[in-house]
């Protein structure tokens, strides 16, 4: 699989990769990404759109991630 380069939040926290079981139980399928911050953003590949936003104020940096 090709590396892809981190999506960044709003509060320029690096997003983690998202991924269900593919067709069939063999390998993973790339969905979206989400926030492990504390913002509660998530976006999905499939039409580029949010489920959440991110939150800024709730932002909780976690080791190598940068907070504004």
């Amino acid at each position: 699989m090709a590396r892809i380069k981190a999506h960044m939040c709003d509060c320029q926290c690096k997003m983690k990769r998202l991924y269900t079981r593919a067709e069939g139980g063999k390998g993973w399928d790339q969905i979206g990404w989400m926030c492990t911050c504390g913002c509660g953003c998530i976006t999905m590949d499939q039409g580029d759109w949010n489920l959440m936003p991110c939150e800024n104020d709730t932002c909780i940096p976690v080791d190598n991630e940068v907070a504004v």
